[in-house]
């Protein structure tokens, strides 16, 4: 008879003891289903935290909490994503919208001018503004397929690397830019090792990045550009930039950052640069000291 009493209490001990844990995990339980709510609908970043001591529900908040930061890094990527594309259509309804009003503009003019000298000079601005257009269509394509969403370069940006003489391309191209620098008043100072330099790189890739950052300091710099190579396939691009600050330097390989709003450029060149230069293994980055800003971009040898 005294086994039996025995038994009962601890029967008895062992149920409230279960109905106790039962309470507490429940307890625990929704205050997990409730953090995770708030987390969800962003209105809390605060890990969960459970009051319950059972080793199966701490270690399903834990893996909550990894989830949920996950989770929260994707919301906040989201987001960053979504400002960045306003921005840049911002950026570019401007850039377009800019030329588009001049040659409206000169249109109307046109319509009541009998003088046909005045005439030409609207046509060739015409022109000029058209010519405008069709460069920031042509930079966008160029951005368009230089990140290929798939991760999978098409044909005209195929970053192949091969050993490629780097100053012989920067030669060339230096060259191609000719009438453009004799058009500015610049007078470039070139700086280029007799022998060949060679580097590993995709050779159109190559080509483009020297375009883009030679196009740019001919946009920006009234006058003197300084082109230099070494023999380890470090090129360096010095111009004047007064109206440059080291933030804004800084700021120079963002995305469709322009120093001067309403410039005829999106700021693509050198995101553009940035892009095929670090799918050839090798670094860019800009420097301004007094005054003069240096591009420095550094192949793979």
């Amino acid at each position: 008879m005294k086994i039996l009493i025995v038994l009962c209490a601890v029967l008895a001990i062992a149920l409230i003891i279960a109905v106790i844990k039962i309470v507490l995990l429940r307890r625990g339980f929704d205050e997990l289903t409730d953090n995770i709510t708030d987390q969800v609908k962003g209105e809390t970043q605060v890990p969960v935290t459970l009051t319950t001591t059972d080793p199966h529900a701490r270690k399903t908040a834990e893996t909550l909490n990894r989830e949920l930061k996950n989770l929260q890094n994707e919301r906040n990527s989201y987001l960053d994503g979504n400002r960045k594309v306003s921005e840049a259509v911002t950026a570019i309804s401007h850039d377009i919208r800019t030329p588009l009003t001049a040659i409206n503009s000169y249109l109307d003019l046109m319509k009541d001018e009998t003088d046909e000298e005045l005439r030409e000079q609207y046509l060739e601005r015409i022109k000029s503004r058209t010519l405008s257009l069709s460069e920031l269509a042509d930079e966008l394509f160029k951005y368009s397929t230089s990140t290929d969403p798939s991760g999978h370069p098409s044909a005209d940006t195929d970053t192949r690397s091969e050993p490629v003489d780097i100053c012989r391309i920067l030669e060339e191209c230096m060259l191609s830019f000719y009438a453009a620098f004799k058009k500015k008043g610049i007078e470039p100072e070139i700086d280029l090792p007799d022998n060949p330099v060679y580097v590993m790189c995709d050779r159109k890739g190559a080509n483009r990045i020297f375009e883009n950052i030679i196009s740019n300091a001919i946009k920006y710099a009234d006058d003197g550009l300084t082109v230099k190579l070494d023999n380890e396939g470090c090129a360096i691009f010095s111009n004047p930039a007064p109206e440059l600050t080291p933030v804004s330097a800084a700021k120079l390989f963002d995305r469709y950052y322009t120093v001067h709003e309403g410039q005829a450029s999106t700021g693509l060149g050198f995101s553009i640069a940035k892009e095929l230069i670090t799918r050839n293994g090798g670094t860019i980055e800009a420097d301004l000291k007094e005054g003069i800003l240096s591009v420095k971009v550094h192949f793979v040898k």
